[in-house]
């Protein structure tokens, strides 16, 4: 029987931080309906002035890990040039340990290399649809420093279609899921939201929608629940949207706002759930869940801040959490992070949380420099027994080319 002992008093401080944060968030979004809104992953196509213009853009693109949207254009883009584009991109992620209680040392965290395809229409010169094909080189884990898996992420292909006053693009494949902030992050970040031990997915096989009407964005997905590479075991299906709004103001910075719904059978988490970069899970036990999530994106000059609030159930189980990042350009090329993670899992009072500070500096040409300093503390079952704490300091080599 699970235990129901009431949370200590932190637990409603922390919720009515998040509520208060998340509401300064949406009175924002709501007191400026007349600004300009610029989505992320504005489905309609782009300028063809290289072939990487004709890359389908995505939630997971880097770029919005550092920049804010750009500027709504009120001029219309010329039509694309038809025909086949074809792109390639890759990245290697170098990193050092060192800790006290796991692995350390230098190793090759993962090695990553996408391949896109899109097609242009020759009658509209607007993206008709395209294909993605994602491999990872990679650890079986976070924590692990051996580099033996070569994995597949990303893999589906996609069709774009508009009806009057909507925007609309169906995805089938697998794809990161588009809830909370974890399309957002490239999960080659020494940083990373929720989904680890919120969902213990993130990448998944099935169907999404997605588009734009009006200023919203929309996203509506239907798949197994049980990770990319895997066989569906039960049949069960996981239903999630979302709705995320953009909104530019001329001196209060530039505001992103989320809400998202999850539903249906997927794996349960531990302190021990592990997520590598290709997003594949262990073979495991799986749970009725429900998860609700609201998140918030804020840009102002070299402020850059994120941070998500989940909360649900495991079956009858309350869970909850949060995840908040701020980033601070110290110089174009040198930024300044702090982060803050904590997930409540359903048997009180186990809690997994993480404290980090660390710097970034951007060499240019794809060449960055991560260092992070992590306190993580898991406190266990039985109520009483100590909690489990590890001092991490991780340093990040990496290259995109």
């Amino acid at each position: 029987m699970l235990s129901s002992t009431p949370r200590r008093s932190g637990m409603f401080l922390s919720i009515a931080t998040a509520a208060a944060s998340a509401a300064a968030v949406a009175f924002f979004a709501l007191a400026a309906p007349s600004a300009a809104s610029a989505p992320v992953s504005k489905v309609a196509p782009v300028k063809a002035k290289s072939v990487k213009a004709a890359v389908p853009v995505t939630l997971s693109s880097a770029k919005a890990q550092t920049a804010p949207p750009p500027a709504a254009s009120s001029a219309a883009a010329p039509p694309l040039k038809p025909g086949d584009f074809f792109d390639w991109n890759g990245a290697i992620d170098l990193r050092d340990r060192d800790t006290d209680k796991e692995p350390t040392g230098s190793y090759i965290a993962a090695a990553r290399l996408t391949g896109n395809w899109t097609r242009i229409d020759p009658k509209s010169g607007t993206t008709w649809g395209g294909a993605r094909l994602q491999f990872y080189l990679e650890t079986d884990g976070p924590r692990d420093t051996a580099t033996n898996h070569l994995r597949l992420s990303d893999a589906y292909v996609y069709y774009d279609f508009t009806l009057p006053g909507v925007s609309a693009r169906v995805r089938a494949g697998q794809f990161a899921l588009p809830f909370g902030l974890t399309a957002i992050y490239d999960p080659l970040q020494p940083i990373q939201p929720l989904y680890e031990k919120a969902l213990g997915l993130r990448t998944d096989l099935g169907l999404m929608l997605e588009g734009q009407y009006g200023p919203y964005l929309y996203f509506a997905s239907v798949t197994t629940g049980a990770g990319p590479n895997r066989v569906d075991p039960d049949g069960d299906r996981v239903i999630t949207v979302r709705l995320e709004r953009t909104v530019l103001t001329k001196k209060l910075g530039t505001f992103i706002v989320g809400g998202s719904l999850l539903s249906g059978r997927g794996p349960m988490t531990s302190f021990n759930t592990r997520l590598p970069a290709s997003g594949t899970t262990g073979i495991g036990q799986f749970v009725d869940k429900t998860r609700f999530a609201g998140d918030g994106q804020y840009f102002l000059g070299p402020i850059t801040l994120r941070g998500e609030v989940i909360f649900g159930g495991d079956g009858p189980d309350a869970v909850w959490g949060y995840f908040a990042e701020g980033n601070y350009a110290v110089t174009p090329r040198l930024t300044v992070v702090a982060m803050r993670r904590l997930w409540n899992f359903p048997e009180e009072p186990q809690a997994a949380s993480t404290v980090g500070v660390g710097l970034n500096y951007n060499f240019g040409r794809g060449f960055t420099v991560r260092s992070l300093y992590e306190f993580q503390r898991d406190v266990p079952l039985p109520a009483g027994t100590p909690p489990d704490v590890v001092k991490r300091i991780i340093l990040q080599t990496r290259l995109s080319f």
